[in-house]
């Protein structure tokens, strides 16, 4: 008698465990999700910046030589620039987070079947015994 209560408190336990799993699971994977929407909010923005880059590459080799207009301009791309270096490193950051959220995911399955292989086996010993 006390060997199957210890043993279906053993179970009890996987059984929390692998509920434990799979919210983490289920967690890990709306931050997959999100950081996947940042990425490509991140490309759209890169790609309206590349496309403004190009329109004032186009307007630079299109007007006078005006001093004013030649300053605005300047300020305008160093603006642009920065932009574009402060949207590459966040997409570096979110690109480094993606790939450990992937990778804690991947460990999360692993261990979840672990411990679902643990509980059948458990399951099939307690069957043969019957």
């Amino acid at each position: 008698m006390t060997d199957r209560t210890e043993e279906a408190s053993k179970l009890g336990t996987l059984l929390e465990e692998i509920e434990h799993l799979e919210h983490t699971r289920t967690a890990l994977l709306k931050r997959v999700d999100s950081a996947r929407s940042k990425l490509i909010r991140a490309g759209n923005k890169t790609a309206s910046m590349h496309a403004s880059v190009d329109l004032l590459c186009d307007h630079l080799s299109d007007m006078t030589t005006s001093a004013e207009e030649i300053t605005t301009l300047e300020r305008e791309i160093r603006e642009v620039e920065r932009g574009l270096e402060h949207i590459g490193a966040d997409t570096s950051g979110l690109i480094f987070e993606e790939e450990s959220l992937h990778e804690t995911l991947n460990e999360a399955d692993d261990e979840l079947e672990r411990l679902s292989l643990i509980l059948i086996e458990r399951k099939a010993k307690h069957s043969k015994g019957h």
